[in-house]
């Protein structure tokens, strides 16, 4: 099973300003320098010794994330990432024919890209949308509704399917075992614990994660119990959620407390705030890194901060 994060910033896509391209690029010419290159032919080997984060960030787009395994797909979510995510799929002229989207819930970011997902407009596509909540199949209709948007959802090409999944209950879609679970969100949010090929992906997006303890979640410890990979937001830190308190968003210290209780392999934290910088958020993987040595989760977890564009396999 292979996992593809398409988009990582929360509540709004966000890019650098051009002060802080400016300022970032800056930084990168004075390393070049420092280093002692001076060639334009050794751009590529000073490249090749950073981090891709370090050159250009983590991204912009907001979520949309791809699950694979064994030739078959499931998307999550429709933030602006699904553009990227759709882009790609046009370099093979849309081979695929069939699409399977989980949806978490409805808060804009998690929805705005929908629209421009290709696969909508072809003729001979299946685009089939699964979602717990009832209103799903309205608030994608209303998304292809003039004039918020010009073209309307009577005339789309692809046959539109809404199916309703039932929390805590198993279902099969293309090969996967999907099962949805409550996440802490102030409007219903739902996770989904994947399973595939032995392996286990928990997507905890969006979730304050107010419930850490099996205690605390009941029924919904399953979402999280002895995962392989937990993607999980952590859009704040702890020293901020008393102002953010209710608004189902959390932090790393909740991330790496799942960890520790429920014996999670790897964790993967998103779901940036637009208004943080990629020295901002640099600053605080600094600050979960020093959390994280003194955390027991360390005996038995890996940890990193999620970017665009990166895939993590199961094996």
């Amino acid at each position: 099973m292979k996992i593809k994060f398409w988009g990582v910033r929360g509540s709004l896509p966000s890019s650098s300003s051009p002060t802080e391209t400016k300022e970032q690029f800056a930084l990168l010419l004075r390393e070049f320098l420092d280093k002692g290159y001076k060639s334009p032919s050794e751009i590529d080997t000073f490249l090749s010794e950073k981090k891709l984060v370090d050159i250009s960030g983590y991204g912009v787009a907001t979520t949309c994330v791809q699950v694979d395994g064994d030739g078959q797909t499931l998307i999550i979510d429709g933030g602006s990432g699904i553009k990227y995510l759709s882009d790609t799929l046009a370099q093979n002229r849309f081979a695929q024919k069939e699409y399977h989207i989980l949806i978490t819930h409805f808060h804009f970011d998690h929805i705005l890209g929908l629209p421009f997902f290709a696969p909508h407009f072809i003729s001979g596509c299946t685009v089939k949308y699964y979602c717990v909540q009832p209103e799903c199949e309205k608030i994608v209709k209303d998304l292809f509704q003039k004039p918020i948007f010009p073209v309307g959802y009577e005339d789309l090409k692809a046959d539109i399917q809404f199916i309703k999944l039932s929390p805590y209950e198993k279902r099969y879609i293309n090969g996967f075992a999907v099962t949805p679970y409550l996440l802490d969100h102030p409007d219903p949010c739902y996770g989904f614990r994947i399973e595939h090929g032995g392996k286990s992906y928990g997507h905890a997006v969006d979730t304050e994660a107010v419930r850490t303890t099996a205690e605390e979640l009941g029924k919904d410890a399953g979402l999280y119990e002895n995962l392989d990979l937990m993607y999980i937001d952590a859009q704040y830190e702890e020293d901020e959620m008393k102002q953010k308190k209710g608004w189902g968003h959390g932090t790393f210290e909740r991330a790496f407390n799942l960890c520790g209780n429920f014996a999670i392999k790897q964790v993967y934290v998103a779901h940036y705030d637009p208004s943080a910088t990629l020295q901002d958020i640099q600053n605080i993987k600094e600050r979960a890194r020093i959390a994280f040595e003194k955390h027991p989760a360390k005996e038995t977890t890996t940890w990193d901060f999620a970017y665009e564009t990166q895939e993590v396999e199961l094996k």
